[in-house]
């Protein structure tokens, strides 16, 4: 852990800018405009803090650490915020040409697939100039791997692909577009 944090210390820029820490600020976040209207306001949160505080049941955690350390934390945490999205895997379904190409077909294709897996959303894109299928949320290719083996039962022709995945992705539904039978028979 000392040799990868004094690497990190090497590999940065030597000047790491961080702010003070008041208990009772607010950050304030606007997200753009086109996706949003509004303003988020979230509460800071500092990890290193709430580790030296002393736990209820009488345990402590004890961190041996430098300032430049807590320092490059801090600026990760920071640069997480502003980006709102990881570099994650999805498993690749289907991708069309958009020339001439039936949106309402897609979206049953994908509506088909959340009803088959519906433990596993899946999300219609345009990449241009195409449209793609693609399924799941994961951060490794390692972890796609089961989910992958499934769906090949069904799609052999699906393979994972490396996206950015935005934090408003992980919030969708799987099956938000169906609508809700009224009448559904309970056994």
């Amino acid at each position: 852990m000392y040799r990868l944090a004094l690497l990190l210390l090497f590999l940065l820029p030597l000047r790491v800018f961080s702010q003070t820490h008041n208990s009772s600020s607010i950050n304030t976040l606007a997200i753009d405009t086109l996706t949003m209207d509004s303003v988020i306001i979230i509460p800071e949160y500092d990890l290193l803090e709430e580790l030296s505080e002393p736990l209820e049941n009488g345990g402590a955690v004890e961190l041996h650490t430098t300032g430049k350390i807590q320092d490059i934390l801090k600026w990760h945490i920071r640069q997480n915020k502003q980006t709102r999205s990881f570099t994650g895997y999805r498993i690749q379904l289907y991708s069309v040409n958009s020339y001439g190409c039936d949106i309402n077909k897609l979206k049953e294709f994908r509506d088909k697939f959340e009803q088959d897996f519906l433990d596993i959303p899946a999300y219609l894109k345009y990449f241009d100039p195409d449209f793609k299928i693609r399924a799941g949320n994961y951060h490794s290719r390692l972890e796609s791997i089961p989910a992958l083996h499934r769906i090949r039962k069904l799609h052999p022709s699906s393979y994972p692909v490396k996206t950015e995945i935005t934090l408003e992705d992980l919030k969708r539904i799987p099956m938000q577009d169906i609508p809700k039978e009224e009448n559904q028979v309970t056994e």
